[in-house]
């Protein structure tokens, strides 16, 4: 089993305290697995969550109601030479 393929998506946070905040708020929940950042990927803090596709509304409903916003979702494929696509950044 691929530890990414196409139902996956994962969220980046700015920090790793955020990221280790957000998995305990969602790990009850969702099936979600917190895993080194893709060397594709660019991100501070080193760690990302992984999640079905299928979870992500509900997923970020939760991180509002938390207020862990992450910092960006990406998706694997698309037309990006990495092998990645962000889908979506949060301000």
């Amino acid at each position: 089993m691929k530890m990414i393929d196409n139902n996956h998506l994962l969220i980046v946070f700015n920090s790793i305290h955020r990221v280790m905040l957000a998995e305990l708020s969602l790990q009850l929940s969702y099936d979600i697995l917190l895993m080194p950042v893709p060397r594709a990927i660019s991100a501070d803090c080193g760690m990302v969550l992984r999640f079905e596709r299928d979870d992500y509304d509900g997923i970020i409903e939760t991180l509002k109601s938390e207020n862990l916003m992450p910092f960006l979702v990406y998706r694997l494929g698309g037309r990006c030479r990495s092998g990645f696509e962000l889908i979506r950044e949060f301000s």
